[in-house]
């Protein structure tokens, strides 16, 4: 399904991972990111251990990266304190940086490199397009998709639905797609992580829904006598 997309592996200059077992305090933290790590223009850091990700503003400055990516999935993996502390280091040293709860409402910010990684790689929170034929959808075009792939299922399933059901089709289908995000409770939010990602979709779709009947009324209207129009 992502064919028209095009492949980027190219651009991924390298992927390290931490193992999971670790103490619930970490003193050294730096001992646990890559020595010799590559130089790349953007960090995405996820579901790192926070003393790990305190030592973030260290390696950003040692691999030249010029944009970083904290996904929050999990309220766990980086807490309010920790996200402002990083903020403020990584403004002290130009580095532009996103934290995205959860990974899919990532969207633009005026930050550069990360609206460049954005655009490139059309990921974050997703952007459709919808054409219907009388009250069904008759195709669904991803322009831009949630990075754990979920836009793409949602768009499949929507095919064929009656424009009256689309909400709760998307609702049914997300809920059948493995989310990334988090159960718990996050206290920021008031709500769960998992709820918040339901609600992209959920807006993203309506939205594509909206503009998809704005196309199609010109078109019906022109079509009907004049003393038939409202």
């Amino acid at each position: 399904c992502r064919v028209g997309y095009g492949s980027y592996a190219q651009d991924i200059m390298g992927v390290h991972m931490i193992r999971s077992e670790l103490p619930q305090f970490i003193d050294d933290p730096e001992g646990y990111l890559p020595i010799n790590p590559p130089q790349c223009d953007i960090l995405i850091m996820i579901g790192i251990h926070p003393d790990i990700l305190s030592a973030l503003p260290q390696m950003v400055g040692r691999m030249g990266v010029k944009g970083v990516i904290v996904p929050i999935e999990d309220r766990r993996w980086c807490q309010p304190a920790l996200k402002r502390k990083l903020q403020i280091e990584l403004d002290a040293i130009g580095v532009d940086h996103a934290f995205p709860k959860p990974f899919c409402s990532l969207a633009e910010t005026g930050m550069p490199m990360i609206d460049q990684f954005i655009r490139t790689y059309r990921v974050g929170r997703p952007l459709l397009e919808l054409n219907l034929e009388g009250d069904r959808v008759a195709n669904v075009r991803v322009l831009r998709s949630a990075p754990c792939g979920s836009t793409w299922y949602v768009a499949e399933q929507l095919k064929f639905c009656r424009i009256s059901e689309i909400e709760q089709v998307t609702s049914n289908v997300f809920h059948g797609y493995p989310c990334t995000a988090s159960m718990d409770i996050d206290p920021e939010l008031n709500d769960t992580i998992m709820h918040k990602a339901g609600y992209t979709i959920r807006e993203a779709v309506l939205n594509a829904l909206q503009q998809a009947i704005h196309r199609v009324k010109p078109s019906i209207e022109a079509r009907l006598d004049p003393a038939e129009q409202p």
